[in-house]
């Protein structure tokens, strides 16, 4: 049960001064990929800085089915609404069999050509410096130079991901999913000097929590409450850092992390993954993690949202976006041959004070730990509802598909 925690209480709870250590501990109320918008008067549609011919123009379905090969007719049938096998929710499957051969363009994209997608094209990103070098990659909107985050560059133009902070569609649709209690991510620090502004020997934690977050009354998520930890085999993530006038930053990339992704994908597994985190005066905490992320797994995602709802609400051909990410993926785990896997990534998170308690709810965590340990059961699918997707679609509710390859399109039309 969530309760706030006193000063006083509090005050017994952390280390004592003396010790010189220091805790500081939030919980996300915010994150998102983080893209930055250079669009005029907040329209995510429209060209700007960073996408000079705005997003790409939702998808002419006929066009799109002919060119595939089908008849007008047929596609017109397929797009038509009173056609039995079209899902009001899940789309028409027969949309995913327009590759060579009537392949299934989700889970074999190079059977078609690629469609394109828009890229961005300025030169201001969010993000880290994660190779080092100020040579390469883009310039904050601070001015720092050598930002990698070639996702941004990839996909910063396709309408999910593009808008104003806190305003893209995909953005929108994940923050309500976790702020409403689909997952919930607590962060802690860890310091031993005597000034946290200023520490050379610091860790910080992410550990997920059953504990749902608390509105106030203006729909904001309020500061303050209590959540305990729930170890997670794989939701976990623990840095070495250290803090300059209330910085944290990475002193070394970590090999692999993994957190919770605000999007399909679920799983942000992230390769040499580094942390700059901005320690607010008001308690907030503010800033990236970032990493290599493997590329194919997010195309993956997209897939199993449902291939023909995505194309149709978000306006691309999924297999755009599957050579998109191919082609310009930026990184691969050291040793490997072949071409690159992962691509850089960072993710923009906003976080509140929270009071972060042990697995067992008896104690304030005031130092980092990993909890894997104490899971004696497979990591838990994340609390969300999912719909039962092969290949990218969904059965009919007759368990039946009826689609594929070979079927005749007209098969359903009703007769008068």
């Amino acid at each position: 049960m969530k309760k706030i925690i006193s000063s006083a209480v509090t005050a017994l709870l952390l280390p004592a001064v003396a010790n010189a250590e220091w805790t500081k501990s939030y919980v996300i109320e915010w994150n998102e990929p983080a893209m930055y918008f250079g669009g005029v008067d907040g329209s995510i549609t429209n060209p700007g800085k960073d996408c000079p011919k705005g997003v790409n123009p939702e998808l002419d379905w006929i066009k799109v089915l002919t060119n595939a090969g089908y008849s007008e007719e047929e596609a017109k049938w397929i797009r038509n609404p009173a056609n039995p096998t079209r899902s009001p929710v899940h789309g028409q499957n027969q949309v995913a069999f327009r590759g060579k051969d009537r392949a299934n363009v989700y889970v074999h994209p190079e059977s078609y050509p690629d469609p394109g997608l828009y890229p961005m094209e300025g030169q201001v990103a969010e993000g880290l410096n994660l190779d080092g070098d100020d040579s390469t990659g883009l310039t904050s909107p601070a001015g720092k130079k050598g930002i990698d985050n070639v996702f941004y560059e990839t996909l910063g133009c396709w309408k999910s991901y593009r808008g104003p902070e806190r305003l893209s569609s995909g953005a929108l649709q994940f923050n309500d999913a976790m702020r409403n209690g689909a997952w919930t991510t607590v962060v802690v620090v860890h310091g031993r000097g005597k000034d946290p502004l200023n520490d050379n020997n610091v860790e910080v934690g992410f550990y997920l929590s059953d504990d749902d977050m608390v509105k106030g009354g203006n729909g904001e998520i309020a500061p303050d409450y209590t959540f305990v930890v729930k170890p997670d085999a794989k939701y976990e993530a623990i840095f070495k850092a250290k803090t300059e006038n209330g910085v944290i930053k990475t002193k070394k990339p970590s090999e692999q992390v993994m957190l919770r992704d605000p999007g399909y994908t679920r799983d942000l597994e992230l390769l040499d993954a580094q942390l700059e985190l901005v320690m607010n005066e008001d308690g907030t905490l503010r800033g990236y993690v970032g990493g290599y992320r493997p590329w194919m797994k997010v195309y993956q995602g997209w897939v199993d949202a449902r291939g023909p709802v995505i194309e149709a609400l978000t306006w691309v051909e999924l297999p755009a976006v599957y050579y998109a990410l191919k082609r310009t993926a930026d990184y691969k785990p050291k040793g490997a041959k072949g071409p690159n896997t992962h691509i850089s990534y960072a993710l923009r998170i906003d976080a509140i004070p929270a009071y972060v308690m042990s697995p067992d709810a008896h104690n304030q965590v005031a130092k980092i730990k990993s909890y894997k340990a104490l899971v004696d059961e497979p990591p838990q699918v994340a609390r969300a509802t999912r719909f039962r997707v092969i290949d990218g679609l969904v059965p009919l509710p007759d368990k039946s598909l009826k689609y594929g390859p070979d079927v005749d399109v007209f098969a359903s039309r009703k007769t008068n």
